[in-house]
Order: C-alpha cells, then sequence, then structure tokens
C-alpha cells in the first residue's frame, strides 16, 4: 500500500537505482523523529526562534506522515527569516540522509546567490556551516558530481539544460529535493529579466515551463513564499505551515528582532 505506481518523465540511471534499492528511507525517517532541535536554536548557530522550527517540524511530519504527498509549502511573511529557517531543514534532511542532493531552485540569481551566502556563511551545528560539511555547488555548475548534496540554480537555466541544450539532460534522478524560494513569483512581475536567454512569451508560459522543470524530477517538493498565488498551492497544495504578518506582529519583539537580523545576515 505505500509502493504506489506513479509515471517519470525519463529514466533513472543505473547508479541512482542501485543508491534507491539501498536506502533505508524507514531509517532516515528516524533520525529525523529522534534527533532534537537544540544546535539550531543555540546562539552559535543559526539560533532560530520557536516558529521557525515548529515550520521544520511541519514539514518534516508532513514527509514522515504522509509519504504519498510529495510536496510542501511554507509561508511566513517577509522579514521573518524564510532563508534561515530553510538552511535548518536542508541540514537536517542532509544530516539525516533523507534526500541525496537538493536543488535550490529561484527565478532571480540575485535571490539564489543570497541563499547561497546565506547557506556557506551561517553556523548550523558544531560552530560549522553547511558548506563546511557538504559539498554544494554554485550556479554555474550544470552537472553535479556524486559528492554534491545541495545545487544553486535558476528556473529560467534549468528550462535551457532540460528543453533547449543539445546535450543529454539531466536524469529524472538527479535532484530527489526541491526547495523553491519565492514560490509565487511570476513572468509578470519579472519580464525584464531574460536570464540565459530563455524568453518567456507571457505569464502563462512562465508557469507552464516553471511546472515542467518540477514535473521533470521524480523529487520532492518544498515551496516558500509570504504571499502564495493560485498556481502555488496548485502546485504544492494548501500550506503546510502558516506564520503570517499579524502573527509576528503579535509575538512583537521576536519579529523586529529577527527581521533586523535576518537584513544584515541575508
Amino acid at each position: 500500500e505505500t509502493n504506489r505506481a506513479y509515471p517519470l518523465q525519463g529514466w533513472y540511471s543505473p547508479e541512482s537505482l542501485k543508491e534507491l534499492f539501498e536506502r533505508d528511507v524507514d531509517e532516515a525517517n528516524k533520525k529525523l523523529e529522534t534527533s532534537d532541535y537544540s544546535y539550531l536554536t543555540s546562539s552559535s548557530g543559526l539560533g532560530l526562534r520557536p516558529y521557525q522550527i515548529d515550520a521544520i517540524k511541519a514539514v518534516e511530519n508532513k514527509l514522515i506522515n504522509n509519504p504519498e504527498e510529495k510536496s510542501a509549502l511554507l509561508v511566513m511573511a517577509t522579514g521573518t527569516g524564510k532563508t534561515r529557517t530553510i538552511n535548518g531543514l536542508i541540514y537536517r534532511l542532509i544530516k539525516a540522509n533523507r534526500f541525496k542532493r537538493i536543488l535550490f531552485l529561484t527565478d532571480r540569481k540575485l535571490l539564489a546567490t543570497q541563499a547561497r551566502d546565506s547557506i556557506k556563511e551561517n553556523k548550523v551545528e558544531a560552530l560549522q556551516s553547511f558548506g563546511g560539511i557538504y559539498k554544494f555547488d554554485d550556479l554555474a555548475t550544470t552537472r553535479p558530481d556524486d559528492e554534491t548534496r545541495l545545487q544553486f540554480a535558476t528556473v529560467q537555466s534549468m528550462v535551457k539544460r532540460l528543453f533547449f541544450s543539445e546535450e543529454y539532460p539531466l536524469t529524472v534522478d538527479t535532484y530527489d529535493c526541491i526547495i523553491i524560494d519565492e514560490a509565487h513569483r511570476g513572468y509578470n512581475q519579472d519580464k525584464e529579466m531574460d536570464e540565459e536567454d530563455i524568453v518567456f512569451r507571457d505569464q502563462q508560459d512562465y508557469i507552464a515551463q516553471y511546472r515542467r522543470v518540477l514535473d521533470y524530477f521524480d523529487a520532492y517538493k518544498i515551496g516558500m513564499t509570504a504571499t502564495p498565488a493560485i498556481h502555488t498551492t496548485a502546485i504544492f497544495g494548501e500550506s503546510t505551515f502558516e506564520y503570517s504578518y499579524r502573527q509576528a506582529v503579535i509575538d512583537g519583539k521576536s519579529f523586529s528582532s529577527n527581521r533586523e537580523r535576518n537584513c544584515t545576515s541575508i
């Protein structure tokens, strides 16, 4: 009952089939369930606040308890530390070996660069950053190697690599988790940004290509946004966790101090 067939966009590589056969998902889930979060709340680490830990727990709980659903959506108000939250989540998922490689996808190079710098510099555990523990690839890398656990890319560049390149495309197993930053964004807001010479005719064309990228990989999808759009919930479903601006204001000092810290660090 837990092994349900579903269509794929292409073949797995032989190496990934072997890795998939040998992977112990139950053991990885057990590590997530039994490991504490103290290193993420420590002042020598990310210093995450209770609502940020709750966001991470919500995604992990859905991943473990609803395996048939392959997506999650975090809705968090601007200034409440989405990037630091996702930094902690990425580290826990890789540390538990729940996923072999994560793709961090944005629609602008600037957003990818900001997230990369945060993950590269901010300490997560034992005074080490994610980049100090695991290998990650920058935007210029087109094909990750076996040691890569995290890669950054834009939607535009990934569209080009998968559907408009003469090179053999990435296999569907290249990433088994995709994190999408600012999942509400669309062509209307960014039509002046013709990255990688990919031009979208209109918003529907942008969303269609964006969804083609997400559907291509056999991966768990985690969207994060402050303002979900119609296409956001259509792709990721209803929110897995919400932290609204209203709640942030009610929390008062937690919100203002966290926002100030994130403005300087991210």
